[in-house]
């Protein structure tokens, strides 16, 4: 039986997750627990497309800004056979421990550390509580590159803690380390200004990248082979993030320096055509948030679309859209499904490397809660994905 993804964490207790049993010497802390996958066989569809060029992002928008439970999100996986070369990748067996900012690992135990809540430095003229991440990886000495985690929650709410029970551990046994972000939340329409947007949380996330890269000796990161993966309105932002090199640049980054993109079941990836599916969809209600969120106007709207950057430099990039009607219109299925299926055309067409899946016995939230089970479809497809780029 699978335990509750999420479970309350104290000062010196030992709890025991889904994967793996873990030694906390944090705050409490507690997250909310998700919905068991399903995993047929049938009901999947991939899309695959490449190019010489050097790279497709991927992005992820969700339309839940009103706090419904349905919205336009997803979360990535992937488990691949091959494991690039990684031969000494952790086992979700390891027991995870958790260090202080102040401590360091061994570099030899072979255990699984974790750095929680380390503080990164925000974008110039920023203050923020939520400029932290948790860093885990395996303490072994050896020199491993770099997955970025970023949640999702329709950009106004979500924490790192969510990636703790499934993603973190599938990203170890591929042999990453594993960086899980928190970064400033978008505005509601009853608070005061300034309002945080979404591109202000991308900016926030190339900070927290910068930091990390800052830090690679420290942790022993690579500084190239970087993946970014965002669940639900988190896929927008990393897909942003991987195709508007802009946001790199302004915190001193090569674009080179990012492997892939990986973004799971969301709309925004071109926001005027998602506000065209929401349209008496099951999300309508939803338009007016996401008008508040990237503007009134197309042209505003495109400045955080990342169709709208396609044009330029764009990383590798792997869309993910879950549902069942994908041809029904109105569906969440079939919102997500054309969202993906147009980015990923406007990638290619532009010459980068762009592959999408769909699964269609996937819900919104059984791709988190089956994320990196043996025989997930979605899993499968984005180790696929990362072992045809000869990533870990």
């Amino acid at each position: 039986m699978r335990s509750a993804l999420y479970a309350p964490v104290c000062q010196g207790m030992t709890v025991s997750l889904a994967l793996f049993p873990i030694v906390l010497m944090m705050a409490c802390s507690e997250e909310p627990g998700g919905e068991a996958s399903p995993h047929q066989r049938a009901g999947a569809t991939s899309d695959t497309s490449e190019s010489e060029a050097e790279a497709a992002d991927t992005s992820v928008a969700d339309n839940e800004a009103s706090g419904s439970a349905q919205g336009a999100e997803g979360v990535d996986a992937s488990a691949g056979e091959e494991r690039g070369g990684q031969d000494d990748a952790a086992s979700p067996d390891d027991a995870l421990v958790t260090l202080d900012a102040g401590q360091s690992a061994d570099g030899g135990s072979g255990e699984v550390v974790a750095f929680k809540n380390l503080a990164y430095t925000p974008p110039a003229g920023v203050t923020s509580d939520l400029a932290t991440l948790d860093l885990y990886r395996v303490d072994d000495g050896v020199e491993r590159p770099l997955m970025l985690l970023v949640h999702g929650g329709s950009w106004i709410s979500g924490d790192k803690g969510g990636f703790e029970d499934k993603i973190v551990p599938w990203c170890l046994e591929r042999g990453y380390a594993a960086a899980a972000v928190n970064f400033r939340l978008a505005s509601k329409p009853a608070d005061a200004p300034p309002f945080v947007k979404p591109a202000d949380q991308v900016r926030d996330i190339a900070a927290a990248l910068a930091w990390l890269m800052d830090q690679a000796e420290t942790h022993t990161l690579a500084s190239d082979g970087i993946v970014l993966m965002g669940y639900s309105s988190g896929a927008h932002l990393v897909a942003l993030l991987g195709t508007d090199e802009a946001y790199l640049e302004e915190v001193g980054l090569e674009p080179t320096s990012l492997a892939a993109s990986i973004s799971l079941d969301v709309h925004a990836y071109d926001v005027p055509y998602a506000l065209e599916l929401m349209v008496g969809s099951v999300v309508d209600a939803n338009r007016g948030s996401i008008r508040f969120l990237f503007g009134q106007s197309e042209a505003e709207q495109l400045q955080s679309s990342p169709i709208h950057f396609v044009d330029g430099w764009a990383a590798p990039a792997f869309i993910v859209s879950v549902d069942q009607d994908p041809e029904e219109v109105g569906t969440h299925g079939y919102i997500v499904s054309k969202a993906a299926e147009r980015y990923v055309s406007a990638l290619s067409a532009a010459g980068h490397h762009a592959e999408r899946f769909h699964d269609a016995n996937e819900t919104h939230s059984s791709l988190v809660g089956g994320f990196g089970e043996e025989g997930d479809l979605v899993t499968d497809a984005i180790g696929a994905f990362l072992d045809g780029l000869g990533l870990p």
